[in-house]
């Protein structure tokens, strides 16, 4: 017997977001009870009666619960799958189903609410102008570059006699008042005349306070205490920060010679500015391919306009999270890094995950017009790459990114790397120095 054609509304209840109204005619309803019925039975087994002997009545009476319990989810399922087929309707994430209206001898009714992928044309994204910075060297970066590196060698000497500097570190006696009440208070702290904290509390004054001022000496700052404020009852109030100067240490820049590159390994000056002016030609080169990566990503972004839900945004922001952790495992990063980075994406900012999110609905339908996949041999060499850098076998990789659901994200990475190598290989690159 033929079903009848199931009745659906469609409403749109938000961004990417659809509200589907669902009414499966009665006959529909019947004829799933009557083909449950008649399995449980020939299947039931009751106390007198052989298998699939039992009276109907006393069958109905037994199951009849359990049968209209299991009719119900098959309808609703079936009609939901049907009614998305229908309206050429891409659900992601799960369905939500509500208000089941549900009676064996009527039209079964229900809710669902959905998201869908969102509805957009992308065109022309091939032979994209992008402009490419230089990625000349200059001496004055490779000097400005020795001098971060003396900066950095730097040995803190007592100043005898003189004012606290900009760069100066300052040893010295804290107390917090309220009034004239000395409600905190904490001895031969270190702090930097640059640095507007003081043990936890941020007084952005300081450094105008601190700078041109002598050992022994003292200095008031107007501050508030933060919430963290060791005295409970104070915290939030406003409060003057009182500090007595006891020392100053003034950091001792070294010459950029010889002795500074064997500080650092390198038999000469001449054998460290080689060394340190092809890491900067490399760490330069890498500068201006990102540069283009993110001109591209902009003009994406400008040929496609379109709204997420939140709820979608959540989803995709933990599905970015593991992604970007792969990718950091593929290039051989420490766990304990891909840890630290892992907690900074995790308090990224909404508009950020907004726009990675909206960058990977672009991506996948380039791929799917480009017909661009990612195989099996695909996974399989990254995996044995990504074993390599980290020092491990590819079959036990494999098994920790299974265990973690992971192959699933790591073919979606591959794939949104495919497109964009599609992409730069098409784009037509202008220099800079040479646009008309």
């Amino acid at each position: 017997m033929e079903t009848a054609e199931i009745n659906v509304q469609i409403e749109e209840v938000g961004p990417c977001k659809k509200l589907l109204k669902i009414e499966v005619p009665k006959e529909n309803v019947e004829t799933e009870w009557e083909k449950r019925f008649a399995e449980v039975c020939q299947a039931a087994e009751l106390p007198g009666f052989r298998k699939g002997r039992a009276p109907k009545k006393l069958v109905e009476k037994r199951f009849g619960e359990q049968i209209k319990e299991d009719v119900k989810q098959a309808v609703v399922s079936d009609s939901y799958q049907k009614a998305i087929e229908k309206n050429d309707i891409n659900p992601i994430g799960l369905p939500e189903f509500s208000d089941i209206d549900f009676d064996p001898g009527k039209p079964l009714n229900f809710k669902v609410t959905l998201e869908v992928k969102p509805t957009f044309t992308i065109e022309n994204y091939r032979g994209i102008r992008l402009i490419r910075k230089s990625a000349a060297l200059t001496d004055e970066e490779v000097e400005k570059a020795l001098n971060n590196i003396a900066v950095q060698k730097a040995q803190l000497s007592v100043v005898e006699d003189g004012k606290i500097g900009h760069t100066d570190h300052v040893i010295c006696d804290c107390q917090v008042k309220i009034d004239k009440d000395v409600i905190w208070q904490d001895s031969d702290i270190e702090i930097m005349a640059s640095n507007p904290l003081v043990t936890g509390i941020d007084a952005p004054g300081l450094a105008s306070a601190l700078i041109g001022i002598s050992s022994g000496e003292q200095c008031e700052v107007s501050v508030k205490l933060v919430d963290a404020f060791p005295v409970k009852e104070h915290q939030g109030k406003n409060a003057t920060l009182v500090l007595t100067i006891k020392e100053i240490k003034r950091p001792k820049v070294p010459k950029i010679d010889d002795e500074l590159a064997r500080q650092l390994d390198f038999d000469s000056l001449e054998e460290l500015k080689k060394h340190l002016r092809e890491r900067l030609e490399h760490d330069k080169r890498t500068w201006v391919q990102r540069n283009l990566t993110s001109q591209l990503y902009e003009k994406l972004f400008d040929m496609a306009n379109f709204d997420l839900p939140k709820d979608l945004i959540a989803r995709q922001s933990e599905r970015r999270l593991r992604r970007y952790q792969l990718e950091l495992l593929y290039k051989g990063t420490p766990v304990d890094k891909i840890r630290k980075e892992a907690e900074y994406l995790k308090n990224a900012s909404e508009e950020s995950v907004v726009r990675d999110v909206k960058l990977s609905f672009i991506l996948e339908q380039i791929a799917d017009k480009e017909k661009i996949y990612v195989t099996e041999t695909d996974i399989e060499n990254r995996i044995v790459e990504m074993a390599n850098a980290h020092r491990t076998t590819p079959a036990k990789l494999r098994r920790q990114l299974e265990k973690d659901g992971d192959i699933s994200n790591l073919r979606y990475t591959m794939r949104e790397e495919k497109v964009i190598n599609l992409l730069m290989k098409d784009a037509v690159l202008e220099d800079e120095g040479k646009m008309q």
